[in-house]
């Protein structure tokens, strides 16, 4: 297996574990965050805190609405760590193989600059939000009820 592969499947296994573990918060997190009430009532439900919230979820919800949408958001987060990694590792290579040709060229000392860690990171990230962003689209409908994306023109 290359380092690639075994390092895409190391990041969506653990993308997986850390999702199921934070997964509440975060659906109370998009919650207060997609939330359309007056001024008075936000103000309240900023000063209850987290837990009282989660309460709140469980109360109307259910203890399935704190993982309303937990499906797609592993697919998300296995796909979207998998994908990072697995590209960090493929455009690493490829920065390190032009790095040792440059050297054998007498042309550098065969090391990667910083720069060029910066361009192989912002490549594996940008090629993961691309391929995995509609997926957070649907989580994020998922964990907030459906009255919060009703049309607001009548």
């Amino acid at each position: 297996m290359s380092n690639a592969v075994a390092n895409g499947l190391a990041g969506a296994g653990g993308g997986i574990i850390a999702q199921i573990i934070t997964y509440p918060l975060q659906t109370v997190n998009t919650r207060q965050q997609t939330e359309r009430v007056s001024k008075q009532s936000f103000a309240n439900s900023k000063r209850l805190g987290t837990l009282v919230q989660i309460l709140q979820v469980i109360r109307s919800d259910g203890w399935g609405g704190l993982y309303s949408g937990l499906k797609p958001s592993l697919l998300g987060t296995a796909a979207s760590q998998g994908i990072y990694y697995y590209f960090y590792q493929v455009f690493k290579n490829k920065a390190e193989a032009i790095a040792i040709a440059r050297r054998a060229k007498g042309r550098g000392d065969g090391t990667i600059g910083m720069f060029s860690w910066l361009l192989v990171a912002a490549f594996a990230g940008s090629l993961n939000v691309l391929l995995t962003n509609p997926v957070w689209v649907l989580v994020t409908r998922m964990q907030v009820p459906s009255l919060y994306f009703t049309s607001t023109s009548q």
